[in-house]
């Protein structure tokens, strides 16, 4: 999708803007989003799944802006932590549409959700099914809990969250026993969640996952007796990173959705249906460009050292994912050298992309690695070397918007050392 989207006539368009006017005005290195992948993005998957509400997965990228604009389309939000739950806030989504996920919630993250009013909490065990009913009571404020299942499917990801052993939920087998046990009054059970994986690319399984996971639902409700008025399927839509990966088929996905719908509306009239989407509506947006500050030859390798490498951007490095780089000021010249691209961190791993044929590189050019709109920025270890962090902006209609200003380098004492 990196032509479809960001390269026209072999030149560097995101958006209506080009990259001298991304480096002249916001420097390197920095985030680079294109706000109509977004909207198409999200448009795909609303078209392919009408009757699901559509909750973005605030851990993929939680900046205001991008968020703001999600919530603009229709978006929902899920969200982990005290911080993505004041964001959401900020960004202006409603406390009636806002799930609050996750393994490790505080006493003091249940309680704000609570008290802002969330739409459901998750529960991912006994122990925090009891500590909701604690708050709630506590508060004297009743409050909707989907039971998060760790369910027996075995899904092909590198990212898988069920299936064997995992922090995340009830075991699906000991479920019902589990929460039995845990007297329940000011909690009130209204569905469950099950987030099977991430980047799935296989949409066999997803459609399985969907129709699964409904049966399981209605399963529960019957044995833990309560009215089954919500489903969190998760989400886990994949996007290709790689050549040899092709683009997740909606198609066959959304005839099993609807076939899901369509049963749910018979056997639990009004239940909310949400799937939890991310990477997909991100990923393919967002370019992280930075500048080559050398080029080095070493033993039949070449790399591109550049102002930006692990500390701004980890997911290459350690979730070993092939992310396309380019060198965008070069893209009409031939790719005849075979390149590394390494940022300028003191350790060998520092390296973004491996054995990339590229034009010729110089010192000076402008380096793309892409599909960087997700798990991205906030992902990153910015204080690593205290290099300071990037910025990050938006293309619009042929305009920038800096959605988050860069930080200088960063130090441990309270003086400045060094003019300037």
């Amino acid at each position: 999708m990196i032509e479809k989207y960001f390269i026209k006539n072999n030149t560097f368009c995101a958006d209506g803007v080009g990259i001298d006017e991304v480096v002249s005005t916001c420097g390197t290195p920095c985030y680079l989003y294109a706000a109509s992948v977004i909207d198409e993005k999200y448009k795909r998957i609303t078209s392919g799944f009408p009757g699901f509400d559509i909750f973005y997965s605030f851990k993929a990228n939680p900046n205001v802006a991008i968020a703001r604009r999600l919530r603009s389309l229709g978006a929902c939000a899920d969200i982990s932590s005290m911080g993505e739950l004041e964001a959401a806030i900020e960004a202006g989504f409603e406390p009636g549409d806002i799930a609050f996920v996750g393994p490790g919630k505080t006493e003091r993250e249940i309680d704000a959700a609570i008290r802002t009013g969330v739409y459901a909490v998750a529960a991912e065990s006994a122990q925090e099914l009891a500590l909701i009913e604690t708050v709630s009571r506590r508060l004297s404020v009743p409050v909707d809990v989907l039971l998060r299942i760790n369910t027996l499917e075995k899904p092909s990801s590198p990212e898988m969250m069920v299936g064997g052993p995992s922090k995340f939920g009830f075991d699906e087998e000991s479920v019902v026993q589990a929460v039995r046990g845990v007297k329940l009054d000011g909690a009130r059970l209204v569905g469950i969640h099950v987030y099977s994986a991430s980047q799935v690319l296989d949409s066999g399984f997803i459609s399985k996952h969907l129709d699964y996971v409904a049966g399981l639902a209605l399963s529960l409700s019957n044995e833990l007796d309560f009215e089954l008025r919500c489903i969190d399927f998760g989400g886990g839509f994949g996007v290709p990173y790689e050549n040899d990966q092709s683009d997740l088929d909606l198609v066959p996905i959304s005839l099993v959705a609807a076939g899901v719908r369509r049963r749910l509306a018979e056997q639990a009239p009004g239940c909310r249906l949400i799937l939890e989407v991310g990477r997909y509506l991100l990923a393919e947006s967002g370019v992280f460009v930075t500048r080559a500050l050398r080029i080095k030859e070493s033993r039949g390798t070449c790399f591109i050292i550049t102002d930006g490498g692990m500390n701004h951007f980890s997911r290459p490095v350690f979730m070993r994912v092939k992310h396309a780089a380019r060198i965008l000021n070069k893209l009409a010249l031939r790719s005849d050298t075979r390149c590394s691209v390494a940022g300028p961190i003191c350790t060998p791993i520092d390296v973004m992309a491996t054995d990339v044929p590229l034009p010729r590189p110089e010192a000076g050019d402008v380096v793309g690695i892409f599909h960087a709109g997700a798990y991205g920025y906030t992902m990153s270890m910015m204080d690593f070397m205290s290099l300071g962090a990037p910025a990050e902006v938006l293309a619009d209609a042929g305009r920038l918007r800096l959605i988050r200003k860069p930080k200088p380098p960063a130090h441990a004492l309270d003086g400045q050392i060094f003019p300037g």
